[in-house]
């Protein structure tokens, strides 16, 4: 009962300051719910589903929906909103996505959520992959690879038969050092159906950003 009246609390906060909630205040509540396990538990190792509850959370009551989210998907009678629902990538692999955004059964938007951008190893099918070998090459002489980078070869995996014109946004929680905002920059000249939004210091009001980006038919008020 403790966890869920917090999380209940969290719940209308969101929804009560939807229209003014910046970036940044969404990286603030992020922050402070892992210093709150790291003082109780001296680690947040393995600590995952905060930001991807923020994001759903904050897309729910932007889209409008108000019943209950079952079998990880919602919907307000136009377009359904999932957490982690699968698909078959064009290699024949499962994809779970963060969060899509779906429309007559077909991918609208997707939003793929990373606490920060970091150095990645790619697996041996992913480093094969055209998306990441033409990534790669225009990735300077040191060719180092981040979990952006991946993240896109496995959502353009996605964009095939009935979903193969989605727009998609990577939502990342903390500031990006200036050796992967190149990927950013490169992934961004590449594909056009492709953005990055970053929180942390971001004074931008996230429905703004959101509206920007995924060009989601967003309410006013």
């Amino acid at each position: 009962m403790i966890f869920r009246s917090a999380f209940n609390d969290l719940d209308t906060y969101l929804k009560e300051n939807l229209f003014s909630i910046t970036c940044h205040d969404l990286f603030s509540i992020k922050q402070d719910f892992y210093q709150s396990i790291e003082t109780l538990n001296g680690s947040t190792a393995n600590l995952t589903g905060i930001t991807e509850l923020l994001i759903f959370r904050h897309l729910y009551h932007t889209l409008r929906m108000n019943t209950p989210v079952l079998n990880k998907s919602v919907s307000n009678g136009k377009s359904q909103l999932s957490i982690g629902k699968r698909f078959i990538g064009k290699n024949g692999r499962p994809q779970d996505p963060d969060i899509v955004i779906e429309r007559e059964d077909s991918i609208t938007h997707l939003i793929s959520i990373k606490n920060a951008l970091a150095t990645n190893s790619p697996k041996n099918f992913e480093r094969d992959s055209e998306v990441i070998k033409h990534l790669m090459s225009k990735n300077g002489p040191n060719q180092v690879c981040n979990n952006g980078i991946v993240d896109i070869h496995r959502i353009d995996n996605i964009r095939h038969g009935q979903h193969k014109d989605f727009k998609s946004v990577t939502v990342v929680f903390s500031k990006v050092p200036d050796r992967h905002q190149r990927a950013i920059n490169i992934i961004q000249e590449a594909y056009d159906w492709h953005h990055f939004i970053i929180l942390e210091n971001n004074t931008n009001t996230f429905i703004v950003e959101v509206r920007k980006n995924l060009t989601l038919l967003v309410p006013d008020r």
